[in-house]
């Protein structure tokens, strides 16, 4: 079409009907070149179009082989995990590597505290101490850093039995008057403030015949932390139990002054109160052997929460504790290593909980302790008592042993 007849047209209409035709013969035409030229190419090149499809064939061979290295690396990853996660050896490594990580937070300490007074009593018989290498005695220790003060509150043995595959809790009453080196007789929650610890552990196997490995110590603010951290406790209150948590300080912050009778969820603050209550019974016991029997309490709900979660939760939950709580310990990052390994591999559902001494095993009487009449524990039979202590760590055995003991009176 002649340009020309586009231009004379003066019928508007017409004019783009016009105009229609000729952009579409252009587009047609160019059409038509390229498809020419890209035909002539072809034949012109024949190497370019082998080329081409070569550099395909090369690029999906790539892909393919990326793909495979991928997979390759992602099955040795997952090989490597079950080899960590469901054999002896990698379950260990694994322990290993979050031990290591976890004592670094923890507060390691030596056994250099030394008592200042002079002896005032005789040296205790040699006693043979008890020694088991599938048994492992941790001292978990309270300590009540109150005006000064640094006497043990809370005295449990935690005792790791890999042969039966146990873990008890035995609560060694404080107000037992016992022989403490170096000293004159006093209650057992002396003899750290009086020797430190190594004259803590002595004063263990000049009394009761019993071994101790290591000792985790926390002060009462650490103890209302770790409650804290697990969200809490329930625990059971008694009428009266209530009544005296809601009156008196025990419970330092007032705000948290409003526990009531029954199920109780208590958060670190209410929980270490109730830990502390001596002149109120639980309902069965009063004095040291009610506090003692609540703290192995709150122990055994901690216990069981943590129980409850599972393996990366539990890692979790352990780095949380030593990041924010300050725990003092003598154990060495092999012992420690080695005591974390057993306790995982026992698998213990539940805690077992006891008592020294037992019920109707011992006398209350008033010693004279310095200048001051105090209301100590003494047993009714040393050997008795060491034999039940004993049993229960170590099995039935003969203790027939004789030691110089405290008297009952001064």
């Amino acid at each position: 079409m002649d340009k020309n007849e586009f231009k004379k047209s003066s019928n508007l209409e017409e004019n783009y009907e016009i105009e229609d035709d000729y952009m579409k013969e252009v587009k047609t035409s160019l059409a038509q070149q390229i498809t020419s030229e890209m035909s002539d190419r072809e034949e012109d090149n024949p190497k370019e179009i082998s080329e081409r499809r070569n550099r395909g064939n090369r690029d999906k061979k790539k892909q393919s082989k990326g793909t495979k290295i991928v997979a390759a690396v992602l099955s040795c990853c997952m090989l490597v995990i079950l080899l960590l996660l469901f054999t002896p050896g990698g379950k260990k490594l694994l322990i290993t590597i979050a031990s290591n990580h976890f004592y670094k937070k923890l507060t390691y300490e030596d056994n250099t505290k030394a008592g200042e007074n002079e002896s005032s009593n005789p040296e205790p018989t040699d006693i043979p101490v008890k020694t088991e290498k599938d048994i492992i005695n941790i001292l978990l220790i309270g300590v009540e850093e109150l005006d000064g003060a640094t006497n043990t509150d809370t005295m449990i043995i935690a005792s790791l039995n890999n042969k039966d595959k146990t873990i008890k809790l035995i609560s060694v009453l404080r107000d037992l008057y016992v022989t403490i080196p170096g000293h004159a007789n006093n209650k057992l929650n002396a003899a750290y403030s009086l020797t430190g610890m190594e004259g803590l552990y002595q004063t263990y196997k000049d009394n009761f015949g019993v071994n101790i490995d290591g000792y985790v110590m926390m002060n009462f603010e650490a103890f209302e932390q770790l409650v804290d951290l697990v969200d809490g406790v329930d625990v059971t209150l008694t009428a009266k139990e209530a009544s005296y948590l809601n009156k008196n300080n025990y419970i330092s912050d007032p705000a948290n002054r409003n526990v009531h009778e029954g199920v109780q969820h208590m958060n670190g603050n209410q929980a270490l109160g109730y830990c502390r209550i001596r002149r109120v019974s639980n309902g069965s016991e009063s004095y040291d052997f009610g506090r003692t029997k609540r703290q192995r309490t709150v122990l055994n709900s901690i216990f069981d929460k943590v129980m409850k979660m599972n393996v990366i939760q539990q890692g979790f939950f352990i780095n949380n504790v030593l990041d924010n709580i300050d725990i003092n310990t003598d154990i060495t990052k092999e012992h420690f290593n080695n005591y974390l390994n057993i306790g995982l591999s026992l698998k213990i559902k539940e805690l077992e909980n006891y008592r020294i001494p037992a019920d109707k095993t011992y006398d209350s009487v008033t010693v004279k302790i310095g200048r001051l009449n105090q209301l100590v524990l003494i047993p009714l039979n040393w050997e008795e008592t060491r034999a039940d202590i004993h049993q229960l760590i170590y099995g039935k055995e003969d203790t027939t042993t004789q030691m110089v003991l405290p008297e009952k009176s001064p």
